[in-house]
């Protein structure tokens, strides 16, 4: 009995996907579950496994194409004694980020350490999205876990014939990440200039520097000094090297998966039209509540108390108040959403992912935060279910934990709205005490919520910050975790 897979649809507004590369070709025998093809949407790219065990008989779509969701792409004939009970659903493919390219030079990326900046949040976001620290290669261990990677990065590697096993991951859990494969590139073009200064020393002998040198015993120990020399960028003087100066331009071809998310970007922006308000939130109290409870609760559970856990706990019941914006927009009609499925972004590599807390508003702070945790350590490690990424009715955005102090979010659409916290900083403001004002030091957060002026205007959106800030700025020092 033939068996029909079809383009599955990976995530709630997809509606279709590029085949990246078939893992199997036709006549090949599969096991269910094994990995059929890798499929590239705006949202994932996501290995897909069979749902039944049998022989390809049929590839229908090729490499490259893409197709509307429900499309047939292959036939597979299943065993003789499968039956319709057998060809159940296959479990959802794990979404993995594909790291993007950037137009910078790799050696930037291995030595520049992730720092947080000096502020309350900071000191804490790293628990929630982390970005993990690049660790020069040449520390990184070759070990089982260095040898995985997303399948755009398992592409390069073929596409450069690299030995897997000379690669050595940067990534979360020694992951290999796209920036590991285009050092590793790099590194011999780099590194083959190497040998020519080594004869250089001995033919320019006569010159005077060398002469210099002369007297020590140990003449030959010069020779490994330009080696330093030659790994930085002034070294390069050479004329050869010239041909590729420093800071020449350079071509990145788009993936599949960056050409989908331009083009939905572009579609949200031309289609939603985005307005903004910015609010000033004092979060001394919330500061103070999570200082009083952090080393117990880190003893209890083993991490740490996040901000962003509160502020979701406030979110959503200030969402009770104002269901407007936790709909969606539906052309004739706008869709008040019952579940509260707050989605959270999570960044990965050289990516973003925007995991989901379903029914937020029914857990305690601690069930958000531990939610948060480990959505976040799953989406670095590529083991998100596709239902985690989906299904979102409000994003609260974290920029703050690099420092920023404003910015503009794009509604996740379909959803309506999308907050975004900024930096917690210390720094003066008026307050008023026993009747008086009094200049003193507050942590001081900014958010900015971002909204479809479709669907919402300014007076629902400040009220709903207004009644937000209420809650932050009023959080009783007694507020239980659990």
């Amino acid at each position: 009995m033939a068996t029909t897979i079809k383009m599955p649809q990976l995530g709630e507004s997809v509606t279709e996907g590029t085949i990246e590369r078939w893992l199997v070709k036709e006549g090949d025998r599969v096991e269910q579950y094994d990995p059929l093809f890798e499929v590239v949407t705006d949202k994932v790219n996501a290995e897909v496994p069979a749902e039944v065990a049998g022989v390809v008989t049929r590839i229908l779509v090729g490499d490259g194409q893409t197709v509307k969701v429900g499309t047939p792409l292959a036939e597979i004939e299943t065993d003789g004694v499968a039956t319709a009970e057998t060809v159940v659903p296959a479990p959802e493919p794990v979404a993995s980020v594909l790291p993007e390219p950037e137009p910078v030079a790799p050696a930037p990326v291995v030595t520049a350490p992730v720092t947080a900046p000096v502020t309350a949040q900071i000191a804490e976001v790293a628990e929630v999205a982390e970005v993990a620290e690049p660790i020069p290669a040449e520390a990184a261990p070759t070990t089982d876990a260095s040898m995985r990677m997303t399948p755009a990065v398992r592409r390069l590697v073929r596409e450069h014939s690299l030995d897997v096993t000379q690669l050595h991951g940067s990534g979360a859990g020694g992951r290999v990440t796209r920036e590991d494969v285009l050092a590793f590139i790099e590194r011999p073009a780099v590194a083959a200039p190497a040998p020519a200064p080594a004869p250089a020393p001995a033919v320019e002998a006569p010159a005077p520097a060398p002469v210099m040198e002369a007297p020590p015993p140990a003449t030959p120990a010069p020779a490994p000094a330009p080696a330093p020399a030659i790994t930085a960028a002034p070294a390069f003087a050479a004329p050869a090297p010239m041909q590729a100066p420093i800071g020449a331009d350079v071509e990145v071809p788009l993936s599949q998966m960056r050409k989908g998310i331009a083009a939905k970007m572009t579609r949200v922006k031309q289609t939603v039209p985005h307005a903004y308000t910015v609010i000033e939130v004092d979060m001394h109290n919330v500061v103070r509540w999570r200082e009083s409870n952090q080393a117990a609760y880190k003893s209890r559970e083993g991490i740490g108390i996040s901000y962003v856990a509160a502020v979701i706990k406030a979110v959503t019941e200030t969402l009770r108040q104002h269901p407007t914006l936790n709909s969606q927009f539906a052309e004739d009609r706008i869709i008040l959403k019952q579940a509260m499925n707050i989605g959270i972004a999570v960044a990965v590599d050289n990516g973003l992912l925007v995991p989901v807390i379903a029914n937020a508003d029914q857990l305690s702070i601690s069930g958000v935060n531990h939610r948060i945790q480990d959505l976040a350590a799953r989406a670095r490690t590529n083991k998100l279910r596709l239902d985690e990424i989906q299904g979102g009715t409000f994003t609260v955005n974290n920029t703050g934990w690099f420092g920023s102090v404003s910015s503009m979010p794009i509604v996740n659409s379909p959803e309506v709205a999308i907050v975004s916290m900024e930096a917690i900083i210390k720094r003066p403001v008026v307050v008023t005490i026993e009747g008086e004002d009094v200049i003193t030091i507050r942590p001081m957060m900014n958010m900015t919520c971002s909204f479809d002026h479709r669907v919402l205007d300014g007076a629902q959106v400040g009220n709903f910050l207004a009644d937000l800030r209420k809650r932050l700025e009023g959080w009783d020092p007694a507020t239980p975790l659990g």
